[in-house]
């Protein structure tokens, strides 16, 4: 039966009317694309293809691109066709299994083109593929994507209202289109401890540029800390718990050398040989920089499951929600622990890398 093909100098064609002289004014000329479209346009036209790494390859699994059996190029009408109706001498057709062909083992049955969205079949003594369209088990949480396998065996990725939780009580976590989006929250009440204010994505007790936002009890505002009052008077009130100058005991916390009698009394949270040191990767506190406990920022070790993270670049797992580290599975979306891929292979997944 004749089927209508495509040609973008010359319209439309039935298949099998000299195809190679009616679509001979767009040949096939190499396979480079950034869309679909790039594979029909006006500098080539290769009938069946898609646009798969910025290269036109065959929809159909199975299929490649080449001259008709008895033509040969170039000149020929190159386009998607089984190994078995191909010039003879193509090279991609060299070892390539024809899904057609007699078998006796699904091991030398060829897949589809993503291994995610099925596998070949020897049924019968003859190789099939068997597709699985619709959504892939492995996906990234929190990136509001969905990857989906095609009826034609490829991955592609679909937008999805599926917002990442950073942990932050002062975001908003949202989806703009297919990006992930946290946007702070400024000026608003604290929404889980109901009291403070939100300021550039973290909750505080007051605001000195803020004067509607009053510490309670008479307490002064210094920075974002509501301190009593002698905490703000320019004057080291040791007789009241103060360390150094207006810092330290209930005061704010201490800069770096500034004196301390205890860890609480540092913005470093160390306080060693009577004075606040500043913040290393084996000191046991989390400061500075780091996403957890002496890991990631400036730290070189990464954060392990359960420790605090700010995304997946903290982690070992590579996996952070809700601001905790997660442990690895085989549905994460990411290659972690002992895979040899994304969700696949190593000693925990069941299934096994694609080629």
């Amino acid at each position: 039966m004749s089927s209508l093909v495509h040609c973008a100098a010359g319209g439309l064609f039935l298949s099998g009317l000299a195809l190679s002289s009616a679509c001979g004014d767009t040949p096939y000329v190499g396979g480079d694309c950034a869309t679909t479209e790039d594979c029909h346009g006006d500098s080539q036209n290769a009938p069946g293809t898609i646009c798969i790494a910025e290269r036109c390859e065959c929809a159909e699994p199975g299929k490649v691109v080449c001259c008709a059996r008895g033509e040969e190029g170039p000149g020929c009408f190159e386009m998607c066709r089984p190994c078995d109706e191909c010039a003879e001498g193509t090279a991609e057709c060299s070892g390539v299994i024809d899904p057609s062909s007699r078998c006796d083992s699904d091991a030398e049955c060829p897949g589809p083109p993503d291994a995610r969205c099925g596998a070949g079949r020897c049924v019968g003594g003859k190789c099939e593929v068997a597709i699985k369209p619709g959504r892939v088990g492995s996906q990234v949480r929190g990136d509001c994507k969905q990857d989906e396998c095609t009826e034609e065996g490829h991955v592609v990725s679909v937008p999805a209202y599926d917002v990442y939780n950073d942990g932050n009580q002062c975001t908003n976590d949202l989806c703009d289109y297919d990006r992930p989006l946290n946007a702070l929250l400024d000026g608003v009440i604290c929404p889980i401890s109901g009291s403070g204010r939100c300021h550039e994505g973290r909750c505080v007790e007051c605001l000195d540029e803020d004067p509607t936002l009053h510490c309670p009890g008479g307490l002064a505002c210094d920075g974002v800390f509501c301190v009593p009052t002698h905490c703000v008077n320019m004057a080291l009130d040791a007789g009241r718990g103060e360390t150094a100058q207006d810092c330290g005991g209930p005061c704010k916390p201490c800069r770096d050398g500034d004196a301390c009698r205890a860890a609480g009394d540092c913005q470093s949270g160390v306080c060693a040989m009577a004075h606040c040191k500043a913040p290393t990767c084996d000191d046991g506190v989390r400061n500075g920089d780091e996403a957890g406990v002496d890991c990631s920022g400036s730290c070189p070790r990464r954060c392990p499951d359960g420790a605090s993270c700010k995304s997946g670049d903290d982690c070992v797992s590579r996996v952070c929600w809700a601001g905790a580290c997660e442990e690895p599975t085989c549905k994460d979306g990411v290659e972690n622990s002992d895979e040899l891929g994304v969700d696949c292979g190593g000693k925990g997944c069941d299934a096994a890398c694609r080629l």
